[in-house]
């Protein structure tokens, strides 16, 4: 089992961007099924299927990785290691294929 931790600025982005109406009621389910996927599955099992398009990133993003929840969605994340715990940190969830830090 993964456990799941959104980052305080990503809780507050998405938040604020959920209620400016950028994200789609379709996006908001999705976005469900990656998270239950990821925490019942785990991150190879994301990484692996096609369904996601995940890939890793670089340069300024270095260390973490991105899963697609539509054309131009994005899940930002990095795998954490607590001991025998893995700990999904999402840095962020935008509705544009924005990775500007």
């Amino acid at each position: 089992m993964v456990e799941i931790k959104l980052t305080k600025e990503c809780k507050d982005k998405f938040k604020s961007d959920f209620q400016k109406g950028l994200f789609s009621p379709d996006d908001g389910r999705v976005l469900k099924a990656w998270t239950l996927e990821m925490e019942q599955l785990g991150p190879k099992y994301i990484i692996d299927s096609k369904e996601w398009r995940d890939h890793a990133l670089e340069r300024e993003w270095s260390g973490y990785r991105a899963s697609c929840f539509s054309e131009e969605g994005r899940i930002i994340y990095r795998i954490l290691s607590d001991n025998t715990i893995e700990v999904c940190e999402i840095a962020r969830i935008t509705p544009k294929h924005d990775y500007k830090r």
